[in-house]
């Protein structure tokens, strides 16, 4: 064999050893700045040739994207002349740089963060202008990811959205107003943090759970995140429920205690049914989306208040959840003009507070399941109406015809009897003017004795049927007035009337 043949089955032998070494042992260094073509593959080769002196010149190249080769060895490397055969021959060591492998967008968390730092490579690399204008681009938008790219000065200087760009942090909400821009903002860290929010997918046009990667670098915060659908109001309210309660805890966490409370207290963070309520460890109330207007109800305690139209006192088994935990009680539902429903809560303990929201069972009938529940919770509307429109508007609204269901309807009276809202019985009467009933029962005394709340049992004529029936009566006094309504119980004033005298 001669001596080039040598010295070239050395090289070939060389070439062999340097590409396993590439592709098995992971000596060589892969340290690539950013490519505008994110997703291109990177190519290595090792090349070797003889020379005119007959030694063997080997090199190592790499490209990306198609582009031209490049040529990381600064000078060739040459085997010795004769190579002794079965011996090894190195170059000398030679750092290769190449981009990091890109994460599938199966793994959405990975690849967000991979986002995120290209952004900052890019930014290291061109400056501030220039990486602006990138992805203020079309030619930035990836699917569903975009950058967003927020000044020292707390402004928005990139964003898919150009409605968004040049505009405050703290303007950048979801469509419920929930404070999305501030929350990316203050999540940021050096290290990088995860932040969950609602925000509106331009991609689609609508608003889904948005999971944000945010990574505060040089003063600005770099972000980008994926959407996801949240779980279905119709399909699983209950799922729901624990996602909204969820979102406030995220915003407790990031913007702390003033700016939840705030938000959560505002008719823009109620959605539909759903709102958020907030108690302290010992039952203050202190938020209340649906109720935050109505005078005395924050700062009030649900000992002794915190009681169902059935009975339930329910305080015990909230104030006693040690984690979180379902608590289900009867409760007007403000998307549905305030009827009483079937309400389920979800509770979560942080610290010394309890966050809960709930959902209702709309198939849930309180007049059927549950009678004397239905006539407490009419009389208890009366008074909330009483307590938020004023005395002549609910005496109005208990006068009309509007404001009867079937059987059941309020009555209200002056304390002296006089009354003042009956729909079938003419006004400005008194109520002990009549009689006893037809059993002798004085039951209109009994009215007006009542000095808090309670009961009252007589016969009395059901406008519905027409016949004299057992009639159940919740009363309640509340700021000089007798509110009063009433259910009917079928046929227990008959099989009373029919069973033979003791």
């Amino acid at each position: 064999m001669s001596r080039w043949t040598r010295a070239l089955t050395a090289g070939v032998l060389l070439t062999v050893a340097v590409l396993g070494l590439v592709a098995i042992s992971g000596l060589v260094r892969f340290d690539f700045a950013a490519s505008d073509d994110h997703r291109g593959e990177v190519e290595l080769r090792v090349q070797a040739r003889e020379t005119e002196l007959g030694r063997v010149e080997v090199r190592a190249q790499s490209r990306t994207g198609g582009s031209e080769w490049a040529t990381h060895t600064p000078e060739a490397r040459f085997l010795p002349v004769p190579a002794e055969p079965g011996e090894w021959y190195s170059s000398n060591p030679f750092a290769v740089s190449a981009a990091a492998a890109v994460p599938d967008v199966s793994d959405p968390g990975a690849y967000t963060q991979w986002f995120v730092e290209q952004a900052i490579a890019r930014y290291e690399r061109d400056g501030l202008m220039e990486t602006i204008a990138y992805y203020n681009s079309p030619e930035s938008v990836d699917g569903q990811w975009y950058v967003f790219i927020i000044s020292e000065e707390s402004m928005i200087v990139a964003n898919r959205d150009p409605d968004l760009v040049g505009l405050p942090a703290a303007d950048a909400n979801g469509p419920d107003g929930f404070q999305a821009g501030r929350m990316a903002e203050a999540a940021a860290t050096v290290e990088g943090a995860w932040v969950d929010y609602q925000f509106n997918n331009p991609a689609l046009g609508r608003a889904q759970i948005k999971h944000s990667w945010v990574v505060r670098h040089d003063g600005l915060v770099f972000g980008s995140g994926w959407y996801e659908d949240g779980p279905s109001k119709i399909h699983a309210p209950g799922a729901y429920t624990q996602s909204y309660v969820e979102r406030a805890l995220e915003l407790y966490r990031v913007l702390g205690r003033e700016a939840t409370f705030e938000y959560y207290n505002s008719p823009e963070s109620i959605d539909g049914e759903w709102y958020l309520f907030i108690h302290s460890a010992d039952g203050t109330r202190l938020v209340n989306g649906a109720r935050a207007d109505r005078p005395g109800w924050l700062g009030s305690n649900l000992h002794g208040t915190g009681v169902d139209v059935t009975g339930y006192d329910y305080v015990d088994d909230t104030l006693s959840i040690d984690t979180n935990d379902w608590v289900s009680y009867v409760f007007p539902n403000p998307d549905a003009e305030l009827q009483y429903q079937r309400k389920h809560s979800w509770i979560v303990r942080q610290g010394d507070l309890l966050f809960g929201s709930g959902w209702y069972d709309r198939n849930y009938n309180l007049a059927e399941q549950d009678p004397a529940g239905y006539a407490r919770a009419l009389v208890q509307d009366a008074i909330d109406r009483y307590d938020a429109d004023g005395r002549d508007a609910v005496i109005e609204h208990h006068n009309s015809p509007e404001s009867v269901d079937g059987e059941w309807y309020v009555s209200i009276y002056e304390l002296d009897g006089t009354r003042l809202a009956h729909p079938y019985l003419p006004l400005g009467g008194n109520l002990l003017d009549g009689g006893p009933d037809v059993t002798g029962r004085n039951f209109r005394e009994e009215f007006v004795a009542i000095e808090d709340q309670g009961w009252v049992s007589y016969v009395f004529l059901n406008p519905e049927s027409g016949e004299q029936e057992q009639k159940h009566t919740w009363v309640v006094r509340h700021n000089g007035l007798l509110f009063a309504a009433g259910w009917y119980e079928p046929g227990a004033y008959r099989a009373s009337n029919a069973a033979p005298n003791s």
